[in-house]
């Protein structure tokens, strides 16, 4: 049986330190994300997609998901200290370091 992700059912608003404002949701029952970006240049784009993740040994999540057009994300959140650290990586090869706070 799997362990269901622990803040399934629950969202959450990411502000990077790029400007980048995203709310994420986990479904509660399955392993999908929604993501709504909320600034930038893809504002009002919402998407789900199925995600992965794994718990550290601090309490951090390690979250990976591929997006609708094949650009991959990395997250290294830890919701109890509302920090969160993402990796971006795009189809052209550009790839994005980010950091922000989780409310």
């Amino acid at each position: 049986m799997a362990i269901q992700f622990p803040h399934a059912g629950k969202s959450f608003t990411l502000t990077m330190n790029n400007g980048l404002v995203v709310k994420n949701s986990y479904h509660p029952n399955q392993e999908i994300i929604t993501v709504e970006f909320l600034s930038g240049e893809l504002t009002g784009t919402v998407m789900d997609v199925p995600f992965q993740w794994r718990e550290l040994a601090d309490g951090s999540f390690l979250i990976s998901w591929q997006e609708s057009d094949n650009n991959t994300v990395v997250h290294c959140d830890n919701f109890s200290t509302g920090r969160s650290y993402a990796y971006y990586t795009t189809m052209g090869g550009d790839f994005y370091v980010m950091e922000g706070q989780i409310v």
